[in-house]
């Protein structure tokens, strides 16, 4: 059988430690299942003294499943590995160039509370493996807690349609303003617009901004565009900013309780730092929006929300939450005042 070593991402292991480790793991077990070859087997690895994730494979990885791997938001390059005089010898695979967009893209903007752009990715990838569609080009995704936009960029990065919804202006404009200028330099074929938007009655009112880009002259006379889009507005009304059973995937990162925030109503003045707040208000209008089978990814504090109460309130609100092997695994600390963990469920 042949057997596959993983070299993690060096950025990966200096942010996460050892936590990256277990997370990586996990992340692997999801992925695994989306091959095209029965795959197990998953261990640590040191060889000359450089740690790898190993798995083995029934049969030789075809260029499509070389191509979902080089995805991981982990990996750093993919060998095949075998036995030759009692040694281990490591052969080099072809690594997918996948990129949409150039990865830079989610690392350039930094910013206080910015969530690491490895982590963000790992979460696009999780949702995707559990809705059993593991191709994400072409794919819809929300972020309805999206900040300065890192999810929104790396999701762009894997050529999906990006729409995120932030509280309050400055974030999104930040946001789109430096969009703007990435495309600018990179000469890419693009257009953008604003506009105001506003619920019944005027429940609400919001800046929405939107962006259609393309990479090329070519591309963008076959109408190959790629959409970008973010809502300056309240989260919990994103049913009415678009239709039922728009998005395939929706990820976010809940506020921590340190450096995140939301609010919760167009009254509210000051930010709320309970994720179960803002999860009872919002849940109803995501999952009106999420397609049927669609995935939920949520990264939130623990110490500010236990695991079971974030499960019981996805479940109040008509989410199966994905349990078992790979799904318990992916808690980790990330400093002294975050324990994070990552939630799974699916729209039924």
């Amino acid at each position: 059988m042949p057997k596959y070593a993983l070299l993690a991402n060096p950025g990966h292991n200096r942010v996460y430690f050892e936590e990256s480790k277990k997370l990586a793991a996990a992340e692997l077990a999801l992925a695994l299942p989306c091959l095209s070859v029965s795959c197990g087997e998953i261990a640590p690895a040191r060889y000359g003294g450089v740690y790898y994730l190993t798995f083995t494979a029934e049969a030789a990885l075809a260029a499509s499943d070389l191509a979902v791997l080089s995805r991981l938001s982990f990996v750093y390059a993919i060998f095949e590995a075998a036995e030759q005089d009692e040694k281990t010898v490591l052969f080099p695979c072809q690594m997918a160039d996948y990129a949409y967009i150039p990865a830079d893209i989610g690392t350039i903007l930094k910013y206080t509370g910015k969530t690491n752009e490895l982590f963000t990715r790992m979460m696009i990838n999780a949702a995707l493996f559990a809705s059993g569609d593991c191709e994400p080009v072409g794919k819809r995704l929300l972020d309805p807690v999206a900040g300065k936009g890192t999810t929104l960029f790396e999701g762009l990065v894997y050529g999906m349609d990006v729409y995120g919804v932030e509280v309050g202006d400055r974030a999104a404009a930040e946001a789109c303003r430096y969009l703007q200028k990435y495309l600018q330099t990179g000469k890419y074929k693009f257009s953008m617009k604003t506009e105001r938007v506003s619920g019944a009655g005027k429940s609400f009112t919001a800046e929405r901004r939107h962006f259609e880009l393309a990479r090329s002259r070519e591309e963008a006379k076959r109408g190959a565009y790629r959409v970008f889009e973010m809502t300056a507005g309240n989260s919990c009304y994103v049913n009415q900013l678009y239709k039922k059973s728009t998005f395939d995937v929706l990820v976010g990162d809940l506020p921590y309780g340190v450096q995140h925030g939301n609010v919760t109503n167009e009254g509210q003045t000051k930010l709320t730092r309970s994720p179960a707040e803002l999860l009872r208000a919002c849940l109803p209008a995501w999952r009106d929006v999420l397609k049927k089978n669609g995935v939920l990814a949520l990264a939130w504090n623990v110490n500010v929300l236990p695991r079971a109460a974030a499960e019981q309130l996805l479940e109040e609100a008509g989410f199966a939450v994905l349990r078992g092997g790979a799904y318990d695994r992916l808690q980790h600390r990330v400093d002294q005042a975050i324990l994070r963990d990552v939630l799974l469920a699916k729209k039924q």
